[in-house]
C-alpha cells in the first residue's frame, strides 16, 4: 500500500484531532493559579473579528454564531463540533481524491482540480495548502483552537496549533506552546520555539518563559510589554513579572 499523498499526511492527523474532543471528554481543569494569571484561552490571538468576511460564509456562519453565544464548556464543545462537521468531510474528500485506494489507483487530475478550485482556491474556500498538507484557513484554525480550549480539551487545542504551518499561524503555535507549558510539558514547548515568529504579544511572552538567561528574558519580556492590548495580556505580563522577580533566570 502506498503512503498518503504528502498534502494529506498532516491534514489527516488534524482531521483525527478534530474528532478527539468528544472522545476525550472534559480534560483536567486548569490549575487554580494559571501560569499566566488568567485562563490561557484568553490569550489566543488570531480569532477573526466581528466584521471578518469568513463569519458570513454560509458553511461556517452558524458555527461562529455558536462560538459567540457560548458561555460554558458544553456550549463551546458544541461550537467546536459544528466547525468539525464542516471541516472533517473536506479532509475525507481530500483523502479520496488525492489518495485513492488500491495498489494501482492513480490521482484523477480532473477530480483533483475540481477539489482545489472549490475548496482551496475558490472564493468561499475553507482550506489552504500548508507547508506539508491541506489545513484549515488560519481564521478557522483559531476558532477550532479556542473552542477546544474553552471546552476543556487543551490537547485538542494543542493539536490544532501543531497541525498548521506558515508565518500567519505562528500565533497558534505560540498558543500551543502556552498550553504545553501550563501542562508541564516544557520540552515540547521548546520544540515549537523556532516556529513562533515575533508578531503579537504571546510569542515574546512565551519566548521569555523559555529563555535560559536573564538578559534574554528581560528583553523578551519588555518586547511583550510593548504589545499589550487587552486586560488579560496585562494580567499575564504582571504574573510573568512577579514570577521572574521571585525566581530570576539562572
Amino acid at each position: 500500500m502506498r503512503s498518503p499523498h504528502p498534502l494529506l499526511a498532516s491534514a489527516l492527523a488534524l482531521s483525527l484531532a478534530l474528532g478527539s474532543l468528544g472522545e476525550a471528554g472534559a480534560a483536567a481543569p486548569s490549575p487554580a493559579r494559571p501560569l499566566c494569571g488568567v485562563s490561557a484561552c484568553a490569550l489566543l490571538e488570531g480569532l477573526p473579528g466581528p466584521k471578518d468576511p469568513i463569519r458570513e460564509q454560509r458553511a461556517v456562519a452558524g458555527a461562529f454564531r455558536a462560538l459567540d453565544r457560548a458561555r460554558d464548556q458544553k456550549a463551546f464543545a458544541a461550537a467546536h463540533a459544528r466547525f468539525e462537521r464542516v471541516l472533517a468531510p473536506l479532509f475525507a474528500e481530500a483523502a479520496r481524491v488525492f489518495h485513492p485506494t488500491g495498489e494501482d489507483a492513480e490521482v484523477d487530475p480532473k477530480r483533483a482540480q475540481r477539489f482545489l478550485s472549490r475548496h482551496v482556491f475558490g472564493r468561499d474556500a475553507l482550506l489552504r495548502i500548508g507547508d506539508e498538507a491541506f489545513e484549515p484557513r488560519p481564521e478557522l484554525a483559531a476558532a477550532l483552537a479556542l473552542t477546544a480550549c474553552r471546552a476543556g480539551d487543551p490537547d485538542a487545542a494543542i493539536a490544532v496549533g501543531r497541525g498548521v504551518g506558515g508565518a500567519d499561524t505562528a500565533a497558534l503555535r505560540a498558543f500551543s506552546a502556552l498550553l504545553l507549558l501550563e501542562a508541564g510539558r516544557r520540552d515540547e514547548a521548546l520544540e515549537l520555539l523556532p516556529t513562533l515568529g515575533d508578531e503579537g504579544f504571546l510569542a515574546p511572552w512565551i519566548a521569555a518563559e523559555l529563555a535560559t538567561d536573564a538578559d534574554s528574558r528581560r528583553a523578551l519580556h519588555t518586547r511583550a510589554a510593548r504589545r499589550v492590548v487587552t486586560p488579560d495580556q496585562q494580567t499575564a505580563l504582571r504574573e510573568q513579572t512577579r514570577r521572574f522577580d521571585a525566581a530570576p533566570a539562572p
